[in-house]
């Protein structure tokens, strides 16, 4: 299984999952989703430090059902020393963090976040990041949902171009070269690339 991850700490406030047995292992073991994080993580940013959230979700006809109200209520119901400790409210931290092109330190303040892309339990990627203004409520945001589904799918699509492009490399080797698929499986990547090369010469 493919994995993108939203957590807090040891929070996990969001997860979309899907199938990675319906791409080629080829595929499936070249991903490379950098591009993707910078876009990814402003708009986590911004979805995590809204002023306002509707935490609300329906049910059936009607919206109905307050997750975060539902939350705040069973807080209140437990002893009053121990709702402090309960109550979900991270707070701002400042790193010093060097700049890759001017070499200068810069302060970032704000909670901090990860996100990260996993094969099973094998990461591919992860990033921190932070965010300024962070609100607590996003936790319950069905709105925190859609943006963290919306950057899975730009992801799964990613995936499935270059797993369509990369069985149209596998035709030509096939086709071509006169490979057999499981002679393919056995190429490294940088084989595999120098072939492909040599091929798109001719």
């Amino acid at each position: 299984m493919f994995r993108f991850s939203l957590t807090q700490e040891n929070v996990l406030l969001c997860e979309k999952v899907f199938d990675a047995d319906q791409f080629n292992p080829f595929t499936r073991y070249s991903i490379d989703i950098r591009d993707i994080l910078p876009r990814a993580i402003t708009k986590l940013q911004k979805a995590l430090s809204r002023r306002g959230y509707d935490a609300g979700i329906a049910v059936g006809n009607n919206k109905g059902y307050d997750l975060y109200a539902h939350y705040q209520n069973t807080v209140k119901s437990y002893r009053k020393e121990y709702r402090e400790s309960m109550q979900y409210n991270p707070q701002p931290v400042s790193q010093q963090v060097e700049d890759n092109v001017t070499k200068e330190t810069k302060t970032i303040r704000g909670v901090e976040c990860k996100i990260g892309f996993y094969i099973n339990d094998k990461p591919i990627v992860e990033r921190i990041f932070y965010v300024d203004g962070f609100n607590p409520v996003a936790r319950w945001s069905p709105e925190l949902t859609y943006t963290v589904t919306d950057i899975a799918d730009t992801i799964f699509r990613q995936i499935k171009r270059n797993d369509i492009r990369n069985m149209w490399d596998d035709y030509d080797l096939i086709n071509i070269k006169g490979l057999s698929i499981n002679q393919i499986r056995e190429l490294s990547p940088a084989k595999r690339e120098e072939m492909l090369r040599r091929l798109r010469k001719n």
